[in-house]
């Protein structure tokens, strides 16, 4: 079962980076970007329930977001759903530095983020 955010459609916000994402430092990874975008976007709402930034219902939490914990969940729900030799794995992280704030624009863009 999908992680859940109130007010987040996890397939739009997937489709939304998929299209928006600067693709030229992993452009190997954009002919998988569908996939790899949903991954990445349930993979970051994971993340916030784990550190706590989201509760339980997906209402804002009370933890703390961390980028570099962020960055290392996301790598390694990618290495676990798609196994890569460090090659890849240096894509992955291409890819991850490229989709965070795009994350973050489509929440800002759907009400779902404030600065």
């Amino acid at each position: 079962m999908a992680a859940l955010m109130l007010g987040l459609d996890a397939a739009d916000c997937a489709a939304y980076a998929a299209r928006k994402l600067d693709w030229k430092r992993c452009k190997d990874l954009q002919s998988q970007a569908a996939a790899l975008c949903a991954l990445l976007v349930d993979a970051h709402v994971g993340y916030m329930h784990a550190c706590g930034a989201l509760d339980q219902t997906g209402d804002t939490g009370e933890g703390e977001y961390d980028e570099d914990e962020a960055v290392e969940f996301l790598l390694e729900a990618l290495l676990n759903a798609c196994p890569a030799d460090e090659d890849r794995a240096g894509l992955y992280c291409a890819l991850i530095d490229a989709f965070l704030p795009v994350f973050d624009d489509y929440l800002l863009a759907h009400g779902l983020l404030s600065l």
